[in-house]
């Protein structure tokens, strides 16, 4: 794995990375290549601008969030972020726990995904995972792994994400994007 990794990140080891791999495999049947780092929201500018400016319109994207209690979380999707203000559908999108090592399977309702220029990477209906503009500096990083209509199945883990077990605002520390590149 060591030559996917040639840009390091600050949130997943190489060695969890084998997670990422077979969910993504089962799901396109292709082989990630490279992992390319688009953001880094303490390097590049923790701000919905500076994440759009850097991601937007950039296919195969892995999100991966650390918050302040040390949970380590995010999802990938096929779909490309915009500014559009709607959701997208991708039947190949997933959420995952990297300390749980689970894969979290997207439900097929057609939210995959949501965009909107005021925010950063928002997964599922409910605002399953949701980056606030400027999440890191104002504290915000919203997850409602227990939400009813949630486009994610979380097969009853409610503490999948977040720390509290239920909808929570929780303080997130750092957040990357990659781009995934296959073989």
């Amino acid at each position: 794995n060591k030559h996917i990794f040639n840009n390091k990140s600050t949130i997943m080891k190489e060695n969890e990375f084998n997670l990422i791999n077979l969910a993504i495999k089962s799901r396109l049947n292709k082989d990630v290549k490279e992992l390319k780092k688009l953001y880094q929201a303490t390097i590049d500018g923790d701000g919905a601008l500076n994440f759009h400016s850097k991601c937007d319109n950039i296919p195969n994207t892995l999100v991966l969030i650390k918050s302040a209690g040390n949970r380590r979380f995010g999802g990938f999707t096929t779909q490309t972020w915009d500014s559009s203000s709607g959701y997208k559908d991708d039947k190949n999108a997933f959420l995952f726990s990297l300390d749980k090592q689970k894969i979290y399977p997207y439900k097929n309702d057609s939210k995959a995904i949501y965009c909107h220029k005021d925010y950063g990477p928002i997964f599922g209906a409910g605002n399953t995972i949701q980056l606030f503009n400027c999440p890191i500096q104002r504290k915000q990083l919203y997850t409602y792994e227990s939400y009813s209509s949630c486009s994610y199945n979380f097969n009853g883990d409610n503490n999948a994400l977040s720390e509290s077990g239920n909808s929570s605002w929780i303080y997130a520390i750092e957040y990357e994007v990659f781009q995934v590149i296959f073989s």
